[in-house]
């Protein structure tokens, strides 16, 4: 818009001083460059003609949240270890009463209104530019397996299960590439209790992924009854599932939808929140 606005103050004096036709031509040759309607055109040369055209023009809704705004969310972005907008709103008020108690919030009483007003949509937008300007996208090393038909698929929400049955999944530990070889760690959380257990494996084969079940299993203070795991291939192959039939009792696996999937992992996210608002208290 800058380009098409210099366009036109070049074309301004001759356009004034031109005749109907050459005017016409004028307005032709502005419209073929700038793409504008003529009747745009045409205005447009009016408001430079009275000197009412700004040199940087701003289109749409003003301006709420002013980057102070931004850099204050960061900070308490960073501070929490950089969680996801839906678990970092419930709890962002805390943060701020911690850091003034604290004396260490920097900044003014506007700027933290605004910040304490920030809706969640805003607040994702925001973080979302975060992790892009800095990372990128993000990566995943779940692969689906071609044995999934194996296991068969929990269609409903947990509702109310007996102890030791519980969700459990791989965590990559390699910073932000994925080359190469690092170690991951298998987290077994069950889900009448939230009592989690952890084992580390080299890479994600399948003999370590069974070594680590079978070292959760003897840690774990109760009888393991079932595994609800993604549909990664380090679960879903013969070997985990001939583990789990061999047990006694057996162990039932089920693999979630993906609706299933995102209601559990919304209902963990709102246990986190929890969570760490009482740390903070």
């Amino acid at each position: 818009m800058a380009t098409k606005q210099e366009i036109l103050r070049d074309k301004l004096a001759e356009y004034l001083q031109a005749g109907k036709a050459e005017k016409s031509r004028i307005l032709d040759q502005l419209q073929a460059v700038s793409k504008l309607h003529r009747k745009a055109i045409i205005r447009r040369l009016k408001q430079l003609q009275l000197g009412r055209i700004p040199d940087s023009e701003r289109r749409g809704r003003p301006e709420v949240y002013c980057p102070r705004v931004t850099i204050a969310l960061k900070e308490i972005w960073e501070m929490a270890n950089e969680i996801c907008a839906e678990r970092l709103q419930p709890v962002i008020a805390d943060y701020v009463r911690v850091l003034r108690r604290d004396k260490m919030w920097r900044h003014n009483d506007e700027t933290t209104e605004l910040l304490l007003a920030m809706s969640l949509g805003t607040m994702k937008n925001r973080i979302a530019a975060f992790t892009k300007i800095r990372s990128g996208p993000g990566w995943g090393t779940t692969k689906p397996s071609s044995l999934k038909e194996i296991i068969p698929i929990r269609r409903g929400p947990w509702a109310n299960p007996a102890p030791g049955q519980g969700e459990v999944d791989t965590v990559a530990h390699c910073g932000s590439p994925l080359r190469g070889d690092y170690a991951y760690s298998v987290q077994y959380t069950d889900v009448a209790t939230i009592w989690t257990c952890l084992s580390a494996q080299w890479n994600k084969g399948e003999k370590a992924t069974r070594q680590s079940l079978e070292r959760i299993k003897r840690r774990f203070p109760l009888t393991l009854l079932g595994i609800d795991p993604d549909s990664g291939g380090e679960f879903i192959n013969y070997l985990i599932k001939g583990w789990c039939d061999s047990q006694t009792p057996a162990v039932a696996m089920t693999r979630p939808s993906l609706i299933v999937r995102q209601t559990c992992l919304v209902g963990r996210a709102y246990w986190l929140s929890l969570r760490m608002s009482s740390t903070l208290v």
